[in-house]
């Protein structure tokens, strides 16, 4: 009976285990179903399915979560684990097989590698499925370019080697630059990949075409030309190779169709052509039309292939095989009242050659050419329509040239002159020449026309300061440091009479140096209080303030008068302007009383009003060895002090300091340590 019994056990037993295994669900590997690789951007999603076997149901709260694993295709670290996406079910019972599906799952921003696996697991029971084979991820965002060497070619000539660095730059949609560090790089070479070269620059030595892209696998292909760069060609030029060329050879005659060609045409490069060792303003296309007078000459091209060849070609030699106008008449000009105007034209045309004065269409005169040069001159209220024709005498000139030169005379109602410095200026430059740079006679139609210097005689000229005469009559003034600056204006006056007199554009001239140092009231900055900053003031500068941050100097928006209050710790400068330069001041410590500043003002405000009374020195110059000396602006000594000074001028200033500006040396033991200026504002 026991033998029975147990045998009976024995059967119950082994009929449990078969209904427990077929009640037991796997999940076979889950694959990617929309495409061959997963390489994701911003905005693509993928599909992937895993077959759930027959059996008994699970909990109907059960969901299946995708899983991806490490780049390297585990799943042993939990942390390096990554949730793709989860579905609820299906976790009903089924004889059959069914598909657990993920739709439209994003790639991971992170995901760079060939070797991932994914798997499923199951929520609430524990089910994980096989692993998959390995399965690219990739991700990249579409929006980002890449820009290898600024899209610049690389082009050497006049070197038997060479080597570059060239480097990328990432910009987002916004044109924002991305760090290009946060990404991985590989460099081709002709197509072919350059091993171990994986940083985001490149020194190259060998003639070729560079590419630098995002390495992304086997997701390469999918996101060509995307994550790769512009393609960089490197090059050796022979400057033999480059030469001056033209349709036939380079003899013309004035009336023939006359270009001139570079033998190599690429618009990204920069060209200027040169004539007799001149450059010829606005020539720099890769050919140039002659013109049909005076163009005869030497000639060659500088071509800028790319900042490291710069090619000059050799030089040909351009004939004119007829005659041409050397010296043509102006395009317009002003006839003064009881002037006699005479007009010139010089040509190479030969001795014995035909000419004719034409005005509007009259023939005034006509006659033979004796030598280069042919004059007329323009009776007084000869306004009109001027024009020379030449006819060049055959055989001397085989092409039978016909030359010819205009211009306008006409009256003028008035005159406009502008001053102007006769230099680019530096705020630092003593003294400033300014003269007068125009002249030019205003028609009744408005027109303006430039008058020759030699008219310029016709008229008495006077410099005028702030409105009072400077004595000066020259055509250039001198304007000193000394003399304080002002306004400057230039009259002139016909001498003639009947015309109007003309005073020129108005010439602010201030005087600015390069160590201007800002006030700090107070000299230290209290928590929850501010500090003034003040520069000099004059109506006629323009102000800009800066605080430096992390090294970079940033405008404070609004902040354009000579005043900024300042209510955190910084160092700040202003950005002075005149109408002739810009320097910026020293720059200003403002701190608590640990950063109290060492500037020394430049700016006192005398006058019972307390603030700035008298110049105030930092304590570190108030010592024995210091000596302070005060200069008037004529160089006289105002105020000198040694050891001891404490706030002493302009109280014991020898000028009672009636004057605009002072200055000033400060020396400690015989060495100059601060120089500078003091500017009294009352």
């Amino acid at each position: 009976m026991n033998k029975r019994l147990n045998l009976l056990i024995v059967m119950i037993v082994l009929a449990m285990g078969i209904h427990v295994a077929k009640a037991q669900r796997n999940i076979g590997p889950p694959s990617l179903t929309s495409a061959p690789q997963a390489c994701g951007t911003l905005t693509n999603g993928f599909d992937f399915t895993a077959e759930l076997s027959p059996g008994n149901a699970l909990p109907t709260n059960n969901e299946f979560i995708l899983e991806l694993s490490d780049a390297t295709g585990s799943f042993a670290n939990q942390s390096d684990i990554t949730e793709l996406g989860r579905v609820t079910g299906p976790n009903n019972g089924t004889a059959a097989t069914s598909n657990i599906n993920f739709t439209d799952i994003s790639v991971p921003t992170n995901a760079n590698s060939d070797d991932f696996r994914i798997r499923v697991r199951a929520s609430e029971v524990d089910i994980i499925s096989e692993i998959s084979d390995a399965t690219a991820f990739h991700f990249f965002d579409d929006n980002l370019e890449i820009i290898l060497n600024g899209r610049d070619e690389i082009i050497f000539c006049n070197v038997a080697s060479f080597a570059k660095e060239i480097a990328v730059e990432v910009r987002d949609e916004n044109d924002n630059s991305v760090d290009v560090n946060t990404l991985k790089w590989e460099w081709l070479k002709d197509g072919a990949i350059i091993p171990g070269e994986n940083s985001p620059s490149l020194i190259i030595t060998e003639v070729g075409r560079y590419i630098a892209r995002v390495p992304l696998g086997l997701c390469n292909n999918f996101f060509n030309p995307l994550n790769r760069s512009n393609a960089v060609d490197a090059s050796l030029i022979n400057p033999d190779d480059i030469t001056i060329v033209t349709d036939d050879d380079f003899s013309f005659c004035p009336d023939e169709f006359k270009e001139l060609r570079a033998s190599l045409v690429d618009f990204s490069y920069n060209y200027q052509w040169i004539k007799d060792g001149e450059e010829l303003d606005g020539e720099i296309s890769p050919n140039i039309i002659l013109p049909d007078n005076d163009f005869g000459g030497e000639y060659t091209l500088r071509i800028e292939l790319s900042e490291d060849c710069t090619l000059i070609t050799d030089l040909v030699t351009v004939t004119n095989e007829g005659s041409s106008i050397t010296v043509p008449l102006p395009e317009g000009l002003i006839l003064l009242p009881t002037q006699i105007l005479t007009l010139t034209v010089e040509t190479d045309a030969p001795i014995g050659s035909t000419f004719r004065w034409i005005r509007d269409t009259n023939v005034l005169i006509q006659g033979i050419t004796t030598g280069p040069t042919i004059i007329f001159d323009v009776p007084a209220n000869g306004v009109g329509d001027y024009r020379v024709e030449i006819d060049a005498l055959f055989p001397d000139d085989p092409c039978m040239t016909m030359l010819f030169s205009e211009t306008i005379i006409r009256s003028a109602e008035r005159f406009d002159i502008v001053i102007a410095p006769e230099e680019v200026v530096d705020c630092e430059q003593d003294p400033i020449t300014i003269t007068l740079t125009e002249m030019v006679g205003i028609t009744s139609t408005g027109d303006r026309v430039p008058l020759t210097t030699e008219q310029f005689d016709f008229f008495d000229f006077e410099w005028f300061n702030d409105g009072v005469s400077t004595g000066e009559t020259s055509l250039s003034l001198d304007v000193s440091r000394s003399d304080s600056g002002g306004s400057f204006e230039l009259r002139a006056v016909f001498r003639p009479g009947g015309l109007p007199d003309t005073v020129s554009n108005n010439l602010p001239i201030d005087f600015l140096s390069s160590d201007i140092i800002l006030d700090i009231t107070p000299p230290v900055l209290e928590p929850g209080e501010s500090v003034v900053l003040t520069a000099p003031l004059n109506v006629n500068f323009t102000y800009e303030w800066y605080v430096i941050e992390n090294g970079e100097e940033v405008l404070i928006d609004g902040e354009t008068t000579n005043t900024l209050t300042v209510t955190e710790d910084g160092n700040y400068f202003a950005r002075i302007s005149t109408s002739l330069c810009t320097v910026d001041t020293q720059t200003a410590v403002v701190g608590g009383p640990a950063a109290l500043s060492e500037l020394i003002p430049n700016v006192i405000t005398p006058g019972g009003n307390v603030a700035n009374d008298s110049w105030v020195l930092p304590n570190s110059f108030s010592e024995n060895d210091v000596e302070v000396t005060i200069y008037s602006s004529n160089g006289k000594i105002d105020f000198q002090k040694t050891g001891g000074y404490n706030a002493d001028w302009p109280n014991d200033s020898a000028s009672q300091a009636s004057e605009l500006i002072y200055y000033y040396i400060i020396s400690r033991s015989s060495t100059v340590v601060k120089k500078g200026t003091i500017t009294v504002m009352r």
